[in-house]
């Protein structure tokens, strides 16, 4: 099974609105720079709505950096036992990978879990930033859930593909 055509567009979508979100990050705090520094007139919302930016920029790019080998990974074991190898199928370094991939896919679960109880409870105490700029936490929460499960989505097919064969997430 070769990776899916619409999660690469998922996931590109994806790392299209991280991009806007940092690129809207970075403007905010130009912003607050010069009218910090020129103008002695800083700002009380700028920190809190570029937080919270931030805070979805880094889930919903989390998807894609997963689809393109974007993420840091430790090479150590793997290495290790393809160099006391001796097969041409490389069955060890996709065993390693295939256990990589599944225990990524644990800690999206307690991801989505604890993403999903802030939620909750975010929700149901009508939860409230306490910054100078009031918004509702839910707002930042939901991409916890939201971009844990588009993770899990994109493991989900990288380990199938492997199981299958490919060699693209070796």
């Amino acid at each position: 099974m070769r990776y899916p055509g619409f999660m690469v567009k998922i996931n590109k979508i994806g790392a299209y609105i991280c991009g806007g979100l940092v690129l809207m990050t970075s403007v905010l705090a130009v912003i607050e720079s010069i009218l910090r520094k020129v103008f002695a007139s800083p700002t009380t919302w700028t920190l809190n709505l570029s937080t919270g930016l931030f805070i979805w920029a880094a889930f919903l790019g989390s998807a894609w950096a997963f689809q393109e080998h974007g993420h840091v990974s430790v090479d150590l074991f793997r290495n290790l036992v393809d160099n006391h190898t001796k097969s041409e199928k490389r069955m060890p370094r996709r065993t390693m990978a295939i256990i990589g991939y599944c225990i990524s896919f644990v800690v999206m679960i307690a991801f989505l879990y604890g993403g999903w109880k802030l939620c909750v409870k975010a929700i149901t105490m009508n939860q409230m930033a306490t910054y100078a700029f009031k918004f509702p936490l839910i707002i930042s929460y939901a991409a916890i859930p939201v971009g844990s499960i588009m993770m899990m989505a994109t493991l989900v097919f990288i380990i199938l593909d492997l199981c299958a064969g490919g060699d693209k997430y070796l």
